[in-house]
């Protein structure tokens, strides 16, 4: 497909207290080989901020056909952020990414605009999502003991080839993606047709980091929009989980029961009675995975 029959795409970063990993993140950008239309930044830090970033690299996306837009956020969380990117984005296609996130190929802007050039009946595509510590080289019996456990528990745990939840909230996320697979859920770097936000808008009752405010817009696209989704495993992203401008563990802990409590009853919830016993296991299993240590390495 030709690149300017392509969707013109907005790509969205909202940001916090981390110019370093933004910068590193501007720069896999500017290499695409094909460009987006804007690369908007909504910055939500209180004590790092993100203008002088922008500032720096204005020209550089200019000289490639990109306008850099710098907006000072709200500082009332990721969804809120999301959503003011949304409101000022002008591309067809809308590109969500965290601000820890590098895109390592020169493709990848690319390949997604062209796969839902070519899909028009898919609202919202994800590529596939490297986490560097997946990097780190453990016991594969120990990581297979550790994701029987996790299913067993009803918590997140990893399938090939899936992307899909789990009667408790949990998710399942893809082992591996050898294929173009069909989901249920999105993560929080991807993208949809700018048309989709006419109906749906991130939950702002989500505050700071938005713990699974991913799970909760994504579920309630696909419950409308069955089949609509969709992650691509020749896409890559790379994601390096900054500790910076995140919430201590103990605080993490409590906002993410919180909120799977808000997602599940809002979102999952089907007034079932296996429903309800599935999501009380999980909690039970969430505290049993806490006492051991394993909650740090995943979430619901």
């Amino acid at each position: 497909m030709m690149l300017d029959r392509l969707p013109k795409i907005s790509v969205v970063v909202p940001t916090r207290n981390r110019p370093k990993e933004l910068a590193e993140l501007l720069q896999t950008i500017l290499h695409q080989d094909y460009p987006p239309l804007e690369v908007i930044i909504v910055d939500d830090s209180p004590k790092y901020s993100a203008k002088s970033v922008a500032g720096l690299y204005s020209q550089n996306f200019k000289s490639v056909g990109c306008n850099l837009k710098y907006i000072s956020g709200s500082v009332a969380g990721l969804p809120a952020a999301r959503n003011l990117g949304v409101q000022i984005a002008k591309g067809d296609v809308i590109l969500f990414l965290d601000d820890d996130t590098l895109l390592p190929d020169k493709n990848v802007l690319k390949i997604m605009a062209e796969f839902l050039g070519k899909n028009i009946n898919v609202l919202g595509v994800q590529p596939l999502i490297i986490s560097q510590t997946d990097s780190i080289t453990r016991n594969r019996l120990t990581n297979k003991l550790e994701n029987a456990i996790y299913k067993a528990l009803m918590l997140t745990y990893h399938r090939d080839n899936t992307l899909a939840i789990r009667r408790s909230g949990a998710s399942i996320y893809p082992n591996g993606l050898s294929k173009i697979t069909k989901a249920q859920r999105l993560s929080g770097c991807c993208c949809y047709r700018r048309e989709i936000f006419k109906q749906f808008k991130f939950d702002t009752n989500l505050k700071r980091w938005g713990f699974m405010e991913d799970l909760d817009f994504s579920y309630r696209v696909y419950k409308k929009f069955p089949k609509s989704l969709c992650v691509i495993p020749y896409a890559k992203i790379v994601h390096s989980h900054t500790a910076e401008g995140r919430l201590a563990t103990k605080m993490t802990i409590y906002m993410s029961t919180i909120y799977w409590f808000y997602i599940f009853f809002k979102d999952i919830f089907e007034r079932s009675i296996l429903n309800l016993v599935a999501f009380i296991w999980a909690l039970m299993g969430n505290l049993i995975a806490s006492t051991g240590g394993l909650i740090l390495k995943r979430k619901p």
